[in-house]
């Protein structure tokens, strides 16, 4: 094969064989790589529509005529469109420089348009997502919210690990404070027989619940559990974990499961209640797969390393739908019942926990976390090959930060197949998200335009960029969220295209402005009045430094202690930088005209950067008091720094070393907001935001 060849092959995939570094330097992507993705991507999906055909589904805004794929010469040109609800539209469609268009329609939804013999689904979407002011519409204007990470939250006897029972309380202490949005940490599905494996950004499937989140409480009464709790032997070993100053997940997670075990033998198993049956009916095909999954993950992971991995099962148990994996769900049928149950139970301690956030008072509520893949070896790539890039991992090219690049260890979806199935993967994902809150945050928003894709096996130097439907998937993002009436948060933190920003605004897919990040070209930190109106504002977030952490370097240290310094730059240089970074932004909140806080004088701040870190706790208030002032129709601080607390959950680029994902929070979900310094900065958060 020519080059020229290759180069046409890569282009209809959708790959690129150059990419721009930070640097403005062109890279090539060799001809090795791209014949490994192509091996990939063109395995994936099916074959494409024939000249004849409608694709699976046609995307279009709701009031414009939509200009319909070319479809031959001997198309009829009358149409009949089958609305959702059952009423049916027909009409003739007008034919513009050779292709047809159909009418505007009104309605959105998902419809079935029928042309001749052909058909396919029609999605009309809304021109935007929900927007804060409509989602906070008869209320105070300038809305805020608090961000926690689930696992990290504590309750009594909760064996440590937080769950949702703890969202719903925590949620109520923000309401009652004030607060419109709980922003919480992904909830998707993990491995349950691979409890090392935690980070909520590596799920085995977006489609579940992760079952450790799940609060007995939602379906049993206290005593139930404390009895169940005391056959099954475990109260010591829980309350030790209850105790530990970090989240033990390994010993954590096997004893809450346990404790799941038991009730589910005691008090559901001979009589399944008919709230979990229509459960499970409602879940269908998709929740059976899952359930069967982790059944078959459990059995087979007991058989060595490899069995952790189904692309390593019997060729027979790496099809869902194989006859041989029925028999199998047949004889372990009550394994399979146990995980449809604990997925119920999470489902509706998720759902106790949305409707506690409403009664509660706040008018968005629970802003859900998406992450950007799932891992190749879970439940969501077994179940749905066809729709998955299972043989490629998703990353980030090198840079300055990262010479070598990245590799998350995850997939993503394949753009061929999402489009043979009229994006069912990507639908099913946003559906999930969306179920019990009022928003969703989509991490690595870029997704929906381009991903750097890595061949299995290879570097990340190996990668190329893969572009995807991005004004299709911009468009069901809103259709969803409009069904959901629900906001859209995108991380866009990183190099994003302008082209991107404009269509995301257009959108109504609301971008990140942290403090750390909004500066000047030359280094000074942006005034409150020049933060962005289309975005989320934002003090930190769960990848980067607590304010505190960040004042008295405490990253830093973390960074020289594991040997993560930028090329280039030794830990006394990466020192210096801190400190004039300090200086800027002591600078920022001088001018700010904050209000007066420790290291103030004559009710003005001083000039002078306080000590990193007696000072420490002044400079949280007063980044709390910037943040809160901006333009930004919604400010999410992190719980952390309402706090004041030093230590950031996830260091990036680690695996070990530092506590990632381990960290919990001081105090009870309940009392968590009651201490003086909280009190203090929600005092400041509603000052800024106007609500005193």
């Amino acid at each position: 094969m020519n080059n020229r060849d290759l180069a046409d092959r890569a282009r209809r995939a959708g790959l690129s064989m150059r990419w721009r570094d930070v640097g403005g330097q062109i890279h090539r992507v060799s001809n090795e790589s791209i014949r490994r993705l192509l091996a990939v991507l063109e395995n994936h999906g099916g074959a494409g529509r024939g000249p004849s055909s409608l694709p699976a589904m046609v995307v279009a805004v709701a009031g414009q005529a939509t200009v319909l794929p070319h479809m031959g010469s001997d198309v009829p040109a009358t149409f009949r469109l089958i609305m959702e609800e059952g009423d049916v539209i027909e009409g003739t469609l007008r034919q513009v420089r050779g292709r047809l268009v159909l009418p505007a329609m009104t309605r959105c939804g998902y419809h079935r348009l029928e042309i001749g013999g052909m058909h396919t689904t029609l999605a009309l979407t809304p021109a935007a997502c929900p927007s804060v002011a409509a989602r906070t519409a008869g209320g105070p204007a300038r809305p805020w919210g608090v961000g926690a990470q689930i696992y990290g939250l504590c309750t009594p006897g909760d064996g440590g690990i937080g769950h949702f029972g703890a969202v719903a309380s925590l949620a109520r202490a923000a309401a009652s404070r004030g607060a419109d949005a709980l922003a919480i940490s992904p909830v998707h599905a993990m491995f349950a027989a691979r409890p090392e494996q935690y980070s909520p950004y590596s799920p085995s499937s977006r489609l579940f619940l992760n079952p450790l989140l799940a609060d007995p409480h939602a379906v049993f009464d206290t005593a139930t559990i404390q009895a169940a709790t005391l056959r099954h032997g475990q109260a010591d070993t829980l309350r030790a974990l209850e105790q530990a100053p970090l989240i033990e997940w390994e010993q954590a997670a096997p004893q809450r499961y346990r404790l799941l075990r038991q009730l589910y033998e005691e008090r559901i198993a001979p009589a399944p209640p008919d709230a979990l049956c229509a459960f499970r009916q409602a879940g269908g095909r998709a929740l059976e797969h899952h359930a069967i999954f982790e059944t078959l993950h459990a059995h087979f992971t007991t058989r060595g390393a490899r069995g952790g991995d189904w692309r390593r099962w019997p060729q027979a148990m790496r099809q869902p739908d194989s006859p041989e994996v029925a028999r199998f769900a047949a004889e372990f049928a009550h394994d399979v019942d146990f995980h449809i149950f604990v997925q119920w139970l999470a489902a509706r301690g998720m759902a106790q926990a949305g409707a506690a956030a409403r009664t509660a008072g706040m008018r968005i509520g629970l802003i859900a976390d998406m992450a950007v893949g799932v891992d190749p070896t879970g439940s969501e790539c077994w179940a749905r090959q066809d729709e998955f890039l299972v043989g490629a991992s998703i990353g980030a090219p090198p840079d300055l930060l990262s010479p070598l690049g990245q590799d998350w260890g995850l997939t993503t979806f394949s753009p061929r197949g999402l489009q043979a199935s009229g994006y069912r993967a990507f639908i099913d994902t946003l559906r999930a998200g969306f179920a019990h809150g009022g928003g969703l945050r989509i991490d690595h928003v870029m997704a929906l335009e381009r991903l750097w894709v890595i061949p299995q096996g290879g570097a990340s130097a190996d990668g190329a960029y893969l572009a995807f439907p991005v004004r299709d998937l911009m468009r069901l993002v809103a259709l969803e969220a409009a069904r959901a009436d629900a906001i859209v948060i995108g991380e866009d933190l990183g190099t994003v295209t302008a082209t991107f920003r404009r269509a995301a605004e257009k959108q109504g897919i609301m971008g990140m402005n942290v403090l750390f990040f909004e500066r000047t070209a030359q280094g000074a930190f942006l005034p409150p009045a020049a933060w962005s109106r289309n975005a989320t504002a934002m003090t930190t977030t769960h990848d980067l430094p607590t304010v505190a952490g960040w004042w008295q370097g405490i990253d830093l240290d973390w960074r020289v202690r594991l040997g993560q310094l930028p090329a280039g730059m030794d830990a006394l240089s990466l020192r210096d930088e801190r400190e004039n970074d300090r200086a800027a932004l002591w600078t920022a909140l001088v001018a700010s005209g904050a209000r007066p806080a420790r290291g103030t004088r004559s009710g003005r701040l001083v000039e002078k950067p306080p000590a990193t870190a007696t000072g420490a706790v002044g400079v949280v208030d007063e980044a709390v008091s910037l943040v809160a002032r901006t333009p930004c129709p919604l400010v999410v601080i992190a719980l952390e720094d309402l706090l004041g607390l030093a230590e950031q959950p996830n260091l990036p680029g680690t695996t070990t070393g530092h506590p990632n994902w381990r960290r919990r929070y001081p105090g009870t979900a309940a009392t968590v907001l009651s201490g003086p310094d909280a009190r203090r900065r929600l005092n400041r958060l509603r000052a800024g935001r106007g609500r005193e």
